[in-house]
């Protein structure tokens, strides 16, 4: 009886010796992130038969699990991954945003304060002053084109450098679930399966917590604890035991453009398109939809503003009664255009911005299209396609007057509404060689053109404000000749306006977004457009913000440590555990009173 009672009693104390040890193992971790709070699973052990019934032999440790459900640890991760892309999109949006509109920079005033003084010089052509106000404010107007694209130039490199950061941060990630993954199977091999290294499961899970706040992933859980991750469309990072690792790349046409791929024993391979979730997809996105479309509408405006000033002020007369020449020096000719890395063939493409004086193409400017343009030679045809939307125009090589040069002229093109090139021309030269099937080349008109932009000219009797067309003084209207040509008078008269009023008429002029846009109205579709995605950006943010703290809450409901039933534990295990050791001593004492007697 007394070896009963005292087997009985032992494992009761045993039982609640560990459940002291894991309340004290749960107190001592209530601030250890991704702890999950732990108790002793206890079952009866089979009861001994004694004739008279069925007696009860004490108490088995059958477990120490965790509290853990497999839906809310994926929903946390999910909620995680989807915050992480949007607040990062946000964010960077946000300094976008703050760029366009901000007063002090922003383009709209520089704009204003240009015709303002074009207007001066209009109602004072004569004056030296007015005209050297119009210089300074088409040099400030520059200027802002030339300091807005370069904090997007700062912007795109810090984005380039957070994403290198974030990339390395995936693989130490990866490397260290994979370890963990290792030891975690070691520990379930070496207790023969039944139980699990509750601890190593809770490391292992805010890794992966915290790598969905980088990439969105997906977790399967293997037969011997070890869990796969794969993130993208299916990418494997890591296969049990095994980490892969993710490298930056550069687009082969723009090393500032910075991608995503995953190293394979065959090479790099290209996951940029297929990333979603977490921050590092939130980053692509936000350069995507907000960053280089904007460095594109802003060059259009560059462009086109240049353009448009410089045609109109080439045809009139300056101060001293000679021609007009350009005011901005943007270089109508340098439309960069770069040869993919993989090209065979030796041809060369250049680009150049129509003129809008040309007759032949007097709507270049409202033409021009914010986007790149990527020439493809499939060995027979030549295909451009714009990038923003990835519409084709095919083109036709037209012979010139220089062997082995042609223009590609626009023949057709899966959108309807493009009916010509959009505001550039290509060229041709094959005198060193002809172009290969699978050539590439990309032509950028507006991508950097807001850098390019300047004042070409600082002699304020250069402004052609004159023109020499003669004009009617009762019709204002010009006087023609007997074939119905104006007539042309021997430089500009005195007090000249004529052609300042057409260059003040530009602010107002649709030049812009096929004519219906003028350059203040572009520029404010820019910030409005910009200023939408950010406000989008922000809601979401907030919605998933609040989606994301349910789902740690119910985390934290289900797996956090709460000291006060912690405490309330010990109090019970602690009387249970003194009650078991009284169980004992009355075992031994009866042990002891039982030796008496045999004495």
């Amino acid at each position: 009886m007394a070896s009963g009672i005292l087997g009985t009693a032992v494992s009761g104390l045993m039982a609640f010796q560990r459940s002291l040890d894991t309340t004290s193992h749960n107190i001592a971790n209530v601030n250890t992130e991704g702890f999950s709070r732990q108790r002793v699973d206890l079952a009866t052990k089979p009861a001994e038969f004694i004739g008279a019934g069925f007696v009860g032999t004490g108490v088995n440790i059958t477990n120490i699990s965790r509290s853990y459900d497999q839906f809310i640890t994926n929903q946390l991760r999910t909620s995680t991954a989807a915050f992480g892309e949007v607040d990062q999109y946000q964010k960077l949006a946000t300094q976008v945003d703050s760029v366009l509109a901000d007063p002090g920079t922003g383009l709209a005033p520089a704009i204003k304060n240009l015709f303002n003084a074009v207007n001066d010089v209009a109602n004072d052509p004569s004056s030296i002053p007015a005209r050297q106000v119009l210089l300074s404010e088409a040099q400030n107007l520059s200027q802002s084109f030339n300091g807005m694209n370069q904090r997007f130039e700062d912007l795109q490199a810090q984005t380039n450098n957070d994403m290198k950061v974030k990339v390395e941060d995936v693989n130490t990630l990866a490397r260290s679930i994979a370890d963990l993954n290792q030891r975690i199977a070691a520990d379930i091999g070496r207790a023969n399966g039944t139980q699990q290294p509750n601890d190593l499961l809770d490391q292992r899970d805010l890794l992966l917590t915290k790598l969905s706040e980088l990439v969105d992933v997906s977790v399967v859980p293997q037969a011997n604890g070890m869990s796969s991750v794969f993130i993208g469309k299916g990418q494997s990072l890591v296969l049990d035991g095994t980490a892969s690792a993710l490298t930056v790349i550069t687009s082969e046409f723009d090393p500032t453009q910075l991608g995503i791929a995953l190293k394979t024993p065959t090479g790099n391979q290209d996951i940029t398109g297929q990333l979603n979730g977490g921050s590092l997809a939130g980053a692509l996105r936000f350069r995507d939809e907000v960053l280089n479309p904007a460095r594109q509408q802003l060059g259009q405006v560059a462009a086109g503003l240049a353009l448009e000033f410089n045609a109109l002020h080439e045809t009139g007369f300056d101060l001293d009664g000679n021609q007009g020449q350009a005011l901005f020096s943007f270089n109508a000719a340098a439309v960069p255009v770069v040869a993919g890395p993989a090209n065979t063939g030796a041809a060369v493409v250049s680009a150049q911005f129509q003129d809008p004086n040309n007759p032949l193409t007097p709507d270049a400017v409202k033409n021009l299209d914010f986007s790149d343009f990527e020439l493809s030679f499939d060995g027979a045809n030549y295909t451009l396609t714009r990038v923003r939307d990835q519409q084709i125009i095919n083109l036709t090589p037209v012979a010139t007057a220089t062997p082995g040069v042609f223009d590609l002229t626009f023949s057709s093109s899966s959108d309807p509404t493009i009916t010509a090139l959009p505001g550039f021309s290509l060229s041709l030269d094959t005198t060193a060689g002809a172009a290969i099937a699978g050539d590439r080349f990309l032509a950028r008109p507006t991508f950097n053109a807001a850098q390019k932009i300047g004042v070409a000219i600082d002699d304020p009797r250069k402004i052609a404000a004159a023109t020499n067309v003669e004009v009617d003084p009762v019709t204002g209207q010009p006087v023609l000749d007997g074939l119905g040509n104006p007539v042309i008078i021997n430089g500009p008269l005195p007090g000249d306006n004529r052609n300042a009023l057409q260059l003040a008429e530009l602010e107002n002029k649709l030049s812009l977004l096929g004519g219906n846009a003028s350059f203040k109205d572009a520029y404010g579709q820019i910030v409005s457009g910009v200023g939408t995605l950010t406000r989008s950006a922000n809601l979401s943010a907030l919605a998933q913000q609040t989606l994301l703290t349910q789902a740690q809450a119910a985390r934290e409901n289900l797996a956090g440590v709460n000291l006060d039933e912690e405490a309330a534990n010990l109090i019970k295990f602690q009387q249970s555990y003194q009650a078991a050791a009284q169980a004992i001593s009355i075992a031994s004492s009866l042990f002891d009173t039982l030796l008496g007697a045999v004495r």
